[in-house]
């Protein structure tokens, strides 16, 4: 009997370390990115800040 109870807790702890390793892995794949563009020099942006504003002027509200 007692080893049973031996291996109810030791599977208890395993599902538990396996269920925070879900959340982080369910974080870091769908979580919030940090990710960053590096802008080379001679490479223009798609979407240059003088282009947007005379695009807003083009479209009628």
């Amino acid at each position: 009997m007692e080893e049973l109870l031996k291996i109810i807790k030791q599977q208890s702890n395993e599902i538990a370390l396996l269920r925070e390793q879900v959340v982080y892995l369910t974080q870091k794949i769908y979580g919030k990115s940090s990710e960053k563009t590096i802008q080379i020099n001679g490479q223009l942006s798609l979407f240059e800040e003088e282009q947007l504003t005379e695009e807003k002027a083009d479209f009628p509200r």
